[in-house]
């Protein structure tokens, strides 16, 4: 009988903290068998709760320390492999920000459940996302992300062409993007990748990645079989502090870290109004439960608090912020 296979999940997060405790619960409910975070020039005790966490034994914490010139997310997956080394031992790993949730709507909902349906000679697993908007509350409060923001986006809307990959292991890549991994060292002349409508397609190996695995036009979303929940602005408190952290997809000196989240981008998703709750019937007494025992492990509860407490304390300087 063959052992069951390994999924590993990596995150990069800054300033996420009142938000780590359910994202890490949710997948650990998913059945992902290692979680991995990096952080960086945290303000509100992210850094803090993730130690903790790695203390009990629930993540790996990796702190991400950056020079001019470095991509916070691209540094920090790098920083994780070269310390953790799980490459040779995982069979499939993934990529999501703390705001993304993974849906599996294959078995019992579990990765494993999306994995199995992927032939042997396919690399890639490409999912599309499933952006969700606002509430009528405006103000940041505590609490699951999921059961506070449950209006979505139409499933074709163009805010959902992005793909994030679940992504053979074994050493296939020679790194990992927070949408695609890189560098393809597998056997043949293409990636093989299975879309979430079950179907496969492949590229050169020559080509470049972002072509094929980060952004589909609308009439090519599929969300059949799995797809990952996108929640990325939340309130207006959350969504001025996810501006004055700037991006962790371009540089840290660089004139687009703070230029891509604007208003126009707010009203992009503030618009959804499309009623969906399917997270929390498939998931959500066994992620609230799962938080619970997180909460009752020594040292996450007060963590917990402080991270809030610290959050709550940096939107009201935003607020009186006339450059945020």
């Amino acid at each position: 009988m063959s052992s069951p296979l390994r999924h590993v999940l990596l995150s990069s997060m800054k300033d996420e903290g009142p938000f780590i405790l359910e994202f890490v619960a949710h997948h650990r409910v998913l059945g992902f068998d290692a979680i991995h975070i990096a952080s960086n020039d945290c303000s509100d005790g992210t850094d803090l709760l993730l130690d903790v966490l790695d203390a009990n034994g629930i993540v790996t914490h990796t702190r991400n320390p950056l020079k001019p010139g470095d991509v916070p997310q691209h540094r920090g997956y790098a920083r994780i492999r070269r310390k953790h080394h799980f490459d040779a031992d995982a069979d499939w790993i993934m990529v999501l920000d703390a705001d993304e949730f993974l849906y599996v709507a294959q078995g019992a909902g579990r990765v494993g459940d999306l994995t199995a349906l992927a032939a042997p000679e396919v690399d890639v697993i490409a999912l599309n996302a499933m952006n969700f908007g606002t509430s009528e509350g405006m103000e940041w409060r505590p609490g699951r992300v999921t059961r506070q923001f449950t209006r979505r986006l139409p499933e074709n809307a163009r805010q959902n062409g992005p793909v994030k990959c679940l992504s053979r292991g074994r050493g296939r890549w020679r790194g990992l993007h927070n949408h695609y991994p890189i560098g393809f060292q597998g056997a043949g002349d293409a990636v093989r990748y299975m879309r979430a409508n079950g179907a496969e397609e492949s590229f050169p190996v020559a080509g470049r990645t972002w072509d094929y695995l980060r952004n589909v036009p609308a009439d090519r979303i599929t969300h059949e079989l799995a797809w990952y929940n996108h929640y990325p602005i939340k309130s207006i408190d959350a969504y001025m502090m996810r501006r004055k952290r700037g991006r962790g997809a371009s540089a840290i000196d660089s004139p687009s870290q703070f230029e891509r989240h604007s208003e126009a981008y707010w009203m992009g998703f503030a618009r959804a109004d499309i009623e969906d709750r399917r997270i929390l019937d498939r998931y959500g007494a066994e992620t609230e439960a799962e938080m619970a025992r997180l909460l009752a492990l020594p040292g996450v509860a007060a963590a917990q608090a402080e991270t809030e407490r610290r959050y709550g304390a940096l939107i009201a300087e935003i607020a009186n912020d006339p450059d945020i």
